[in-house]
């Protein structure tokens, strides 16, 4: 014990530095550890197939040749039906998408997003942008989603392709299963075949920071749903 106390009293700065870069990333590392216990996900990388129509309809046909891999995660969680508003899967959906991406504004993939972003694009970062949306098709949001196909509770974005990156989607769906509505997240993303360069889901930090935001918004979505029939909040 002596030992670390006389440690402790040589080198405080540098006991001070650990401290300072070591509480933060144990404060990540737990985020993502409880989150992964409360989320149901999955992810897989492999060839494109037919089975991810079922969910994705909008990725092209030609992205599902031998030519193409793709890395494909998703990731859900369910509540109960009886503490949402009574509200139709679409207009649950929207207002679901207008508290998570205006959460996700202020993540640190937003402000990367919104550097790289056109001058023009900027204002789709903004909370009062965000809040006008209906995310039709057409609509774009955080500079690179734009909403490329539209259903009963879901709505498919197609990304800018960064990199190596030949197309990329994300899904955003409700649906109702028997008494329990459940909030999926599903993004794919694909590129040649031959093409040795990562794609940011191949990369371990882009990926285990994707999962936090993905898990940590359904989270962030679903309680405010819940919450907008307990506080009585829907006009």
């Amino acid at each position: 014990m002596d030992r670390y106390i006389s440690y402790v009293t040589r080198y405080p700065r540098t006991l001070a530095t650990a401290l300072i870069i070591g509480y933060p990333i144990a404060n990540v590392v737990y985020l993502h550890w409880s989150l992964s216990r409360t989320i149901q996900h999955g992810k897989e990388s492999k060839r494109l197939t037919s089975a991810l129509k079922k969910t994705i309809s909008s990725i092209p046909e030609e992205a599902f040749s031998s030519d193409h891999v793709v890395v494909h995660d998703w990731a859900q969680r369910s509540i109960p039906a009886s503490k949402v508003p009574d509200l139709s899967l679409d207009e649950l959906i929207v207002l679901y998408l207008k508290h998570t991406m205006s959460q996700f504004s202020r993540l640190p993939q937003a402000y990367l997003l919104k550097t790289m972003a056109d001058p023009e694009d900027r204002k789709t970062f903004e909370a009062d942008y965000i809040s006008t949306l209906d995310f039709k098709e057409g609509d774009l949001v955080h500079g690179i989603y734009r909403v490329i196909a539209r259903s009963d509770g879901k709505v498919e974005f197609a990304l800018k392709p960064l990199g190596v990156v030949k197309g990329s989607r994300l899904v955003v769906a409700i649906e109702r299963k028997g008494d329990e509505l459940v909030c999926s997240s599903e993004t794919a993303m694909w590129k040649y075949a031959g093409e040795k360069g990562l794609m940011p889901l191949e990369r371990r930090l882009m990926k285990w920071m994707h999962e936090i935001a993905s898990w940590g918004l359904l989270r962030s979505g679903t309680k405010y749903l819940m919450g907008l029939k307990t506080e009585n909040q829907v006009m």
